[in-house]
């Protein structure tokens, strides 16, 4: 890994851990002033989140990164799809706005809705910006801008919060994070539209992203089952604890995936044409990112009661066995999107779409059929399913690019069984009287043995 690789590293880190941390710490103090029902409901519409992510992550973004050299007119017609989409998405959430607030029988949601989708378009609005800087491995600047926009629309949910809005702090502060975070790239990037838009580049873009594009929504659909037969099938109460456990686990889960996909995908992308260092490269992130999440992940599960009653106070506890299922059920994710990077970057956006809808129709089916045997029934499915996606996306790099799959076990077994035995041991011995300084000292000791992992796989080249 040269300089400039570990600076992207490095910075999209800080970004990652910056923006996702802040924005856990203000999750967490906007948790003690409003309710379980209150994350609940923003649980029931944030399909609205998923849609601002389709537009980030839709295929076009990277088949520009993955273009040699993109002109003016690429990045151009890019943008006019973009924002074409998400005023599209917008149009589509607004005129069935009612139509999902009857669906979950929750009539405010309505103007909800129609507030909320507002972060769909300037989320569209931002990308090129992104891009541009993703091109040149520039997450420095991308980090600065997060972390503000993070820390101001957390300042002004925070307030909302504390006069009584409820919903609306948590409605308020996405919509804020969204506007202010694209008028900033659009001031400090001096990227505009100069280009014209030409349809030829486009279906260019689209036939390499438009699967890309249906793969994600679909994920989105996925998703939001969870968020829907939850607050459907069970209460609103059961969904704010499974949105507030899932966002104790995104944030090293999240963080670590974001990394790996906005640096990772355009280093590999240059090294396509070397299979040597192709597939070192990814089983080296594979064995940074099990290094240093497994011991995160099984700190959250062993203590999750006292993470929860800490963190967000007694009415939370009922959190408390999601968070202990969902933090092994999220390990596996950065795992799986690594691999399928490989997918995009080799060009076969078909088998990403095929697996997505094959795999997601699968899972789905399976969910409508186990979801009424309980609430607990439905998280140890999760594991489940992150482990069947992780393992379909391994059976499918090894069929169609030889991926070495005997290396990519053998390293990560070498990793995992060290860090299962020693955070177990750790949680078995180590008990001391104040509940803030136990898990600080569990956490840190279990770090030890992976740390040492890590500078030893720092030995190697990536």
């Amino acid at each position: 890994m040269n300089i400039r690789e570990f600076k992207a590293f490095f910075w999209s880190f800080i970004d990652g851990v910056g923006s996702q941390g802040s924005q856990l710490v203000i999750t967490i103090l906007l948790a003690r002033l409003l309710t379980p029902a209150d994350f609940g409901v923003i649980g029931l519409i944030s399909v609205v989140v998923y849609l601002s992510n389709v537009i980030g992550n839709g295929g076009l973004n990277n088949s520009l990164i993955r273009k040699l050299k993109p002109s003016v007119d690429d990045f151009t017609s890019v943008f006019v799809f973009n924002i074409t989409l998400g005023i599209s998405l917008y149009v589509i959430i607004f005129c069935s706005s009612g139509f999902l607030a009857h669906f979950l029988n929750l009539p405010q949601a309505e103007i909800y809705l129609k507030v909320y989708a507002l972060s769909i378009i300037f989320t569209a609005f931002e990308q090129i910006q992104r891009v541009k800087l993703t091109i040149d491995l520039n997450f420095k600047t991308q980090a600065k801008i997060t972390l503000f926009s993070v820390v101001f629309s957390g300042i002004i949910a925070l307030i909302l919060a504390n006069l009584g809005f409820g919903v609306w702090a948590l409605i308020v502060q996405s919509v804020v994070l969204t506007v202010v975070r694209c008028f900033i790239f659009w001031y400090v990037i001096g990227w505009r539209p100069t280009g014209h838009f030409k349809m030829p580049l486009l279906l260019e873009h689209l036939n390499f992203g438009y699967k890309l594009l249906l793969g994600n929504i679909i994920d989105v659909a996925y998703r939001y089952m969870f968020n829907l037969g939850i607050g459907k099938f069970y209460s609103v109460t059961d969904l704010g604890f499974y949105n507030q456990a899932t966002k104790l686990t995104e944030v090293p889960s999240m963080t670590i995936t974001s990394i790996v996909r906005r640096v990772n995908y355009p280093i590999i992308s240059k090294l396509r044409n070397n299979d040597k260092c192709y597939f070192s490269n990814l089983n080296n992130i594979a064995s940074y990112i099990t290094a240093i999440y497994l011991p995160v992940s099984l700190w959250l599960s062993f203590n999750s009661h006292d993470i929860i009653l800490k963190l967000l106070g007694e009415r939370w506890i009922g959190a408390s066995p999601f968070l202990s299922i969902l933090a092994i059920a999220f390990f596996i994710v950065p795992l799986s999107n690594l691999l399928g990077n490989i997918l995009s970057v080799e060009g076969r956006t078909d088998l990403y779409f095929k697996i997505r809808l094959y795999v997601k129709f699968s899972l789905g089916v399976f969910f409508v059929l186990i979801h009424s045997y309980g609430i607990f029934v439905v998280l140890f499915f999760i594991i489940f399913a992150t482990v069947f996606e992780w393992l379909v996306n391994i059976a499918v790099s090894y069929k169609y690019f030889k991926f070495p799959v005997f290396d990519y076990f053998k390293r990560l077994t070498i990793i995992i069984i060290p860090i299962i035995v020693s955070s177990f041991l750790v949680d078995y011995y180590i008990h001391i009287d104040s509940i803030i300084g136990d898990l600080t000292v569990k956490l840190i000791v279990s770090m030890i043995i992976p740390a040492c992992i890590l500078f030893l796989l720092s030995k190697e080249k990536v």
